[in-house]
């Protein structure tokens, strides 16, 4: 018998709870893949710098290089690289143009890749500056699908650029927005874009190797365009483009790429 004012001992019953699997927390995997014509000067400079900023990330990282028919030393200068860097060589035997290269290098980069990954395309010729994926990923991992690294974006600006050039890119930039009007998009043309792998792989699905038809300048655009078409969230930032550290002249043929780009705007505008 318990004494007075003493509540008795209370004898507690063990419980099973059920065990239950968490969930698997891996760390992202960003593959940076860049289409490359004759940057054996250009790719020293850059790799490293895209190492640097990449190596002090939470992020597991790759770099993937087409070589696209380069008559350069590019393919001999991305083997050296790669002994000491992560770095992957794809080649073209011959030059194929803009187009066919960042369709090998989306393609080749989403391979092996989670949905959510994140595969970041950009110029290999050192005029993109690497500290901006630092920016784009996260947006990404916000929930974006794309994300663009924009002039026409407030803080964009181009260095080292010919004033007539400028006024073409700009011009270029209007005439998108008013015949397609993508929303969170104001730079169609820049090549230096995040995407997440699995919107890359459900567009190769639909297009069925009909991605990207055009082969040069174009082909960015054009590409961009495709993607809007699955219903994908865009975003950008403000991009610095830094033409006067560019190794060597443009390969860009600017009365080519404005017909081209012309030629693009009007199927993709009247085609059902």
């Amino acid at each position: 018998m318990a004494e007075a004012g003493v509540s008795p001992p209370v004898e507690i019953s063990s419980v099973s709870i059920p065990s239950k699997r968490l969930p698997v927390v891996r760390p992202t995997f960003v593959r940076v893949a860049m289409p490359a014509y004759n940057e054996e000067h250009s790719l020293p400079l850059l790799i490293p710098r895209i190492v640097q900023c990449l190596a002090e990330s939470p992020w597991q990282y790759e770099i993937l290089v087409v070589d696209d028919g380069s008559k350069d030393r590019t393919a001999e200068v991305v083997e050296e690289l790669a002994r000491r860097y992560p770095v992957r060589l794809i080649k073209h035997e011959v030059n194929r143009g803009l187009g066919a290269a960042i369709v090998t290098a989306v393609t080749s980069a989403a391979e092996g890749l989670y949905d959510d990954d994140i595969v970041v395309t950009m110029d290999a010729d050192n005029t993109h500056p690497p500290q901006l994926i630092s920016r784009m990923v996260p947006m990404i991992r916000e929930g974006r699908d794309i994300v663009i690294a924009s002039r026409f974006e407030p803080g964009g600006r181009v260095v080292g650029l010919s004033r007539f050039r400028e006024v073409l890119s700009l011009g270029a930039s209007w005439m998108m927005r008013l015949c397609f009007g993508v929303r969170g998009c104001k730079d169609y043309t820049c090549g230096y874009r995040a995407y997440r792998a699995g919107v890359l792989r459900a567009a190769q699905n639909r297009y069925n190797g009909q991605l990207v038809r055009e082969s040069g300048f174009a082909s960015m655009a054009e590409l961009l365009l495709n993607l809007s078409k699955l219903d994908v969230v865009i975003g950008e930032v403000p991009l610095l483009l830094r033409y006067d550290m560019k190794e060597g002249d443009s390969k860009m043929r600017i009365g080519r790429t404005v017909y081209r780009t012309i030629m693009m705007i009007l199927r993709h505008r009247f085609s059902k």
